[in-house]
């Protein structure tokens, strides 16, 4: 009897991702999505949200350029907050209350750390913790240019850097509070920026 064998597809990813384990890496990316819509368990919040970007020079694509890995944050340093955590990790001391109240957090554009790089429930690489690097460590110039996105800025007509964000970005920081029913047609789409990799949209 002839078999007809469904081809289940493959489960490999359409690009390179960054593997899991212990990464030298470098923030190049650090984007204000503005206050997000968020529905957990059917309570509905808005909640100021921010997005780092990281490359790990050690992990390439089939150009050799370093491969790129995200992660989403609430704006907050609260001691309970993600982006508190990693942050007090990374720097390797915790926060004093002057810099609770006035962090500036784009300036970790260009700061080296340490990643250590799990599988998420969806298979999918995700940043657990973000450490410092090691005493004494090399890590490899920056290849990607850094970037710092503001609403703000683009309140205040700056667009440049939104243009060159890639549209999955773009679109979440159009859904923001502060940006709602914004015209898109004139911001520029032919500008838009390479694809950075491992952007979960």
């Amino acid at each position: 009897m002839t078999s007809i064998i469904v081809d289940g597809g493959s489960s490999t990813p359409s690009f390179p991702t960054v593997s899991v384990g212990v990464h030298k890496a470098r923030c190049v990316r650090v984007i204000d999505l503005g206050t997000q819509h968020n529905d957990y368990q059917g309570q509905i919040s808005w909640k100021r949200q921010v997005m780092l970007i990281w490359e790990v020079p050690s992990e390439t694509d089939n150009k050799g350029e370093p491969l790129t890995i995200s992660k989403f944050y609430t704006l907050s340093l609260n001691e309970k907050a993600n982006l508190a955590n990693d942050l007090v990790s990374w720097r390797g001391r915790p926060f004093t209350e002057t810099e609770k109240k006035a962090f500036d957090i784009s300036k970790l554009a260009g700061v080296p750390c340490t990643l250590n790089v799990i599988m998420n429930k969806n298979d999918k690489p995700k940043v657990s913790t973000v450490m410092p690097i090691g005493k004494g460590d090399n890590i490899a110039s920056q290849f990607h240019p850094s970037m710092i996105f503001s609403i703000t800025d683009f309140q205040n007509k700056k667009v440049e850097v939104f243009n060159q964000l890639p549209e999955g970005i773009r679109n979440i920081i159009l859904k923001s509070k502060e940006l709602e029913g914004t015209e898109t047609q004139d911001l520029g789409d032919e500008n838009n920026a390479q694809d950075l990799g491992d952007i979960p949209f």
